[in-house]
């Protein structure tokens, strides 16, 4: 038996440093993002963070129709088959490189079409260079996933990111525009590649024995159909509503909200950043051991609900004073805003848990469509509630297309018999209901009902065993070991 715990300890150990590793750097990134945009926009002006967003906007359009959807799919097969990693790596480097050509051909050609200026069209040609040199970079980051080596993708993210704030605080320092910000972005990728082709032979995940022969591109490409959508759809996803606001209800309302979503977004990406972590890990255990497939899926859910149930309820309690202190007190009409979109995060969680489940079991179109009935319910509701409540409906429309799409991804795990074990998360609902009324309802400022509402939460979770003695034993256990 002594050989199998040892193997569940290093399983633990593994996932935690997956998750951290990419919880953290896609934490870095968001904040790296967020400093950058406010600082062009108070040295440069309106204009300038309006070129470098359109810049940017379309730099994470066609890195997704590049990779063609080929990471999310060799991030599970790989993980379940190492010994083809060396052969899939080739050919998702060759296929990647010619797709990014072709889209930066499209994006030189976008550019003499649509009416745009001179600054954008030379905005859009200069993200388009960085396409082949991702290619590469995208290739090796799908190795370091499937291998289970998050803290590789995390070091890179890392670096990376913070060479393009120091690079972008010179340049702004000395007076420069927005096309040599966009230039950083350029060298970046040259960083970024360089430093990922330097760490594929040092990580050794192409040592194991591998297979020879080619792989067969076109039926590859075929499979990776629905992952490229699933990818498409997260980008339309994270975008869709500004896009409709920025057309049905103006700048106010679209400020009003955006203030308020930027902080939910961060929840998101962690939301997404858990599962990504989780995904090989699953992929690999569906195979190997059913059980603790079926066990580290529920663990994951119910953590996470540990984690957003309670900052939803005492977050919506204390969004007032949060949002008088981050953004100071005019934002009080998107502080009620956020007290609404908070809730899509615990929903969110929900829904990604049943993409990425359905993903395992190689149920890829399910997925794709879970993900369209969300984009299609956001598409229909927000417009019409936006025009009956603005910025606060539009928020009603986020959440629910978030419970339609939890919902419904529930509903299709049922369907397919996928591990799903609900039982145990109304202690976590209860408590964090409670936490929520107890900091809603004490006059004290804000940072003491955050506080007590926590103490309160952890008490009832305690009382209610939605967080026992053997979680936090399990927890300590994974923590400390080294194996």
């Amino acid at each position: 038996m002594q050989p199998t715990t040892d193997g569940a300890r290093h399983t633990g150990r593994r996932v935690l440093v997956n998750t951290g590793a990419l919880t953290g750097a896609s934490l870095y990134r968001i904040g790296m993002s967020f400093v950058l945009q406010l600082l062009i926009a108070r040295r440069l002006g309106v204009d300038a963070l309006g070129h470098y967003t359109i810049a940017m906007a379309y730099l994470n359009v066609s890195q997704v129709l590049s990779e063609l959807g080929l990471p999310s799919l060799l991030v599970r097969d790989l993980a379940q088959s190492p010994w083809r990693r060396r052969s899939y790596f080739r050919a998702q480097l060759l296929l990647q490189f010619g797709a990014a050509l072709l889209v930066w051909v499209g994006l030189v050609l976008l550019s003499f079409v649509l009416p745009y200026g001179e600054t954008t069209q030379i905005s859009l040609w200069l993200v388009g260079a960085t396409l082949p040199l991702y290619a590469a970079s995208s290739t090796a980051q799908t190795l370091f996933q499937a291998g289970e080596r998050m803290e590789l993708v995390m070091g890179t993210e890392i670096f990376v990111n913070t060479l393009i704030l120091v690079f972008s605080l010179v340049i702004l320092w000395r007076g420069g525009n927005e096309m040599m910000l966009i230039a950083v972005i350029v060298v970046a990728q040259v960083c970024s590649t360089a430093i990922c082709l330097w760490l594929v032979p040092r990580s050794k995940l192409l040592a194991v024995p591998q297979e020879g022969g080619s792989v067969a591109r076109l039926p590859l490409l075929r499979q990776a159909m629905p992952f490229l959508g699933l990818s498409l759809g997260d980008v339309l996803l994270q975008r869709m509503d500004i896009l409709l606001l920025s057309i049905f209800a103006g700048p106010m309302v679209t400020g009003i909200y955006s203030a308020a979503y930027n902080v939910v977004r961060v929840l998101m990406k962690l939301v997404q950043s858990f599962w990504k972590a989780l995904y090989p890990t699953l992929s690999r255990l569906h195979r190997q051991a059913q059980d603790q497939y079926e066990r580290l899926a529920r663990l994951g859910l119910r953590y996470g609900l540990l984690l957003l149930m309670p900052l939803a309820t005492i977050g919506a309690a204390v969004a007032n004073g949060l949002f008088a202190l981050v953004f100071g007190p005019e934002y009080t009409a998107s502080a009620v805003v956020f007290q609404i979109l908070i809730w899509s995060a615990p929903l969110f969680l929900f829904e990604n848990y049943a993409i990425t489940l359905l993903m395992v079991e190689r149920h890829p179109r399910s997925s794709l469509g879970l993900l369209a009935l969300h984009i299609g319910v956001t598409a229909v509701a927000l417009p019409l509630l936006t025009q009956r409540g603005g910025a606060q409906g539009a928020a009603w429309a986020g959440v629910l297309a978030g419970m339609v799409g939890a919902t419904a991804g529930l509903w299709m795990l049922h369907h397919y018999e996928a591990p799903v074990q609900l039982q145990r998360l109304w202690g976590i609902f209860a408590a964090a209901a409670i936490a929520g009324i107890v900091a809603w309802l004490l006059p004290v400022p804000w940072l003491l009902q955050v506080a007590a509402g926590g103490a309160v939460y952890l008490l009832v979770c305690w009382l209610a065993r939605a967080l026992t003695a053997a979680d936090v034993q399990t927890l300590r256990r994974t923590l400390a070991h080294r194996g």
